[in-house]
């Protein structure tokens, strides 16, 4: 008998897929009244840009806004960043200039790893509060890649939904079903917050728990249809 995935899937996989990865893992897995084996993990559809400093400016800006509000920027690079969000922070990605967004990668990549870390922290501190034991923490920065027991993706919300189905566009064969979390449990979808720290850790593991038991009837619904 085939395992099938179930997989969240985010931006990073720093903070929200990861933390649904957690939760339902220690949950749900191996789980003997499920009727069939279940493995549900997570991943980042835009890792590899994030790995090579391709996302857009204002994402970056964005993480540099992070850094600055976790007080992981220091030296000179902090009154660069003072200076590159005082100018350009809420701006969009037409309106700052190319020689301006070389500092803003620059800058980017020398911080992005430390704010991930943090909020990683912060993401496993809440867990293990919520009961979540150690060993179904996972780690970060996962990218998406398909898998030929991959059956359900769960984007955590819209804006993941079209980046998943670029992904698949060439591969038309045994795509599998897409849903949004939000919308298999009937709330709003989770939000990306990149700061707030441990209070935002909390509020992103309270909402994978409180839906748990809602989602997993939806999901089993949906792999009886394809099993």
């Amino acid at each position: 008998m085939k395992t099938w995935i179930v997989r969240a899937v985010d931006s990073g996989n720093v903070q929200r897929s990861p933390t649904f990865q957690a939760i339902f893992t220690y949950f749900f897995s191996g789980f003997n009244e499920l009727p069939f084996p279940v493995v549900f993990d997570s991943a980042g559809i835009d890792v590899d840009k994030i790995m090579a400093n391709l996302t857009s400016a204002t994402k970056k800006l964005a993480i540099i806004n992070a850094g600055r509000s976790y007080d992981v920027i220091k030296g000179d690079n902090k009154l660069l960043a003072e200076e590159l969000l005082g100018k350009w922070l809420g701006k969009n990605e037409m309106q700052i200039p190319y020689t301006e967004k070389e500092q803003i990668t620059q800058l980017y990549s020398e911080i992005k790893t430390d704010v991930h870390m943090l909020q990683m922290r912060f993401r496993n501190e809440a867990l293990l509060e919520a009961g979540i034991p150690e060993h179904c923490l996972p780690g970060m920065r996962v990218p998406f890649r398909h898998d030929e027991n991959l059956r359900l993706i769960l984007p955590v919300e819209e804006s993941i939904v079209k980046k998943v189905e670029d992904y698949y566009a060439p591969l038309k064969d045994n795509k599998p079903i897409t849903k949004i979390y939000g919308g298999l449990v009937g709330i709003n979808s989770l939000q990306d917050e990149l700061t707030g720290g441990i209070k935002t850790a909390r509020k992103q593991v309270n909402y994978f728990i409180d839906t748990r038991d809602k989602a997993i009837k939806e999901i089993l619904m949906l792999l009886s249809a394809v099993h």
